[in-house]
Parts: C-alpha cells; sequence; structure tokens
C-alpha cells in the first residue's frame, strides 16, 4: 500500500509539475467551451489514464527497472530509440528551464525577489534532489503532494462558502 501511496504521489507530482494540470489553465482552456470543454476534460484524463496505466502495467510485466529499459521495450529499433531518447532529453531540458523561469518570475511577481535569484534558488534546490535519484524525487513528492491536495481542498471549501 505504501509504494501505491508514493507512486500516486509521483504521478500527481509529475502531472502538476509538468503544467499539465494546475487548476487555472485546466479552468481556463477547458470551462470557456462549456459541455465541450466538459468532454475533453473526460477524452483527457481517460487518454492520461490509459498511458499511465499501460506503462505501469509495462513496468511491472517487464521486471523494467530504468528509463533506458522502458524506452527499450517501447522501440526496438536502436536508431530511432536513440533519436527518441535524445527528443526527450532535450524536451525534459527545455521544461525543467522553463520551470526555474517561471518559479524566478513568480517570486519577483508575488515576493519582489529578483527573478534570477528565485530561478537560482530553485535551481540549488533542484541540484540537492536530483542528487539522491529517484529517491529524492519521491520524498519530495510524498511530502508535498499531499499538503497541495489538503490546500486546494482548503481553498475550494472556504471560496464555495464566500460565493
Amino acid at each position: 500500500m505504501k509504494n501505491i501511496l508514493k507512486t500516486v504521489c509521483v504521478i500527481i507530482g509529475t502531472i502538476i509539475g509538468a503544467g499539465f494540470a494546475s487548476g487555472q489553465e485546466v479552468y481556463i482552456f477547458f470551462f470557456s467551451h462549456g459541455i465541450k470543454g466538459l468532454i475533453g476534460i473526460i477524452i483527457s484524463s481517460v487518454i492520461i489514464g490509459l498511458i499511465i496505466y499501460i506503462s505501469l502495467k509495462i513496468i511491472k510485466y517487464e521486471n523494467i527497472q530504468n528509463y533506458d529499459e522502458f524506452l527499450k521495450n517501447l522501440i526496438r529499433n536502436k536508431k530511432i530509440k536513440d533519436f527518441a531518447d535524445i527528443l526527450i532529453n532535450i524536451f525534459i531540458l527545455i521544461s525543467f528551464y522553463i520551470m526555474i523561469a517561471g518559479f524566478g518570475a513568480y517570486l519577483e511577481q508575488e515576493l519582489h525577489i529578483n527573478s534570477i535569484l528565485g530561478s537560482g534558488i530553485l535551481s540549488i534546490i533542484c541540484y540537492f534532489i536530483f542528487q539522491s535519484n529517484l529517491k529524492g524525487v519521491v520524498k519530495v513528492n510524498q511530502f508535498l503532494i499531499p499538503i497541495l491536495i489538503v490546500v486546494i481542498v482548503f481553498i475550494r471549501i472556504f471560496k464555495y462558502k464566500r460565493s
């Protein structure tokens, strides 16, 4: 059960951290289209859920231990696998830079801290988390995601009572 909770926290943390579901974007993108937007949320959720389910099933049944093994299992052709690996790594690196820049901009906007300093702070935090490999990422998600869920529920309840 503990491993399931760890996995769920990492999945939620990854989806939110990747910017796929941070709330405001979902609201603006989907709900601005009315019932079609609601259908879009359902379809998107099903697709993401299926991708997660299939990925976890492959990992379990093929006894995959790392990302490289997973990619080799998905893409049998070495040249295509190597090309996909490069593209994925470029995407991850660009996403990381966007996250760092966004954090810096947020701190500047909300706390009037220089954006470069804010970006530097998050870069240092990420460095230490990454030094502990996957265990660090799992621990951070185990700590932050339950707090995030409680805060989101609290804000929703508070906002609901005010309206």
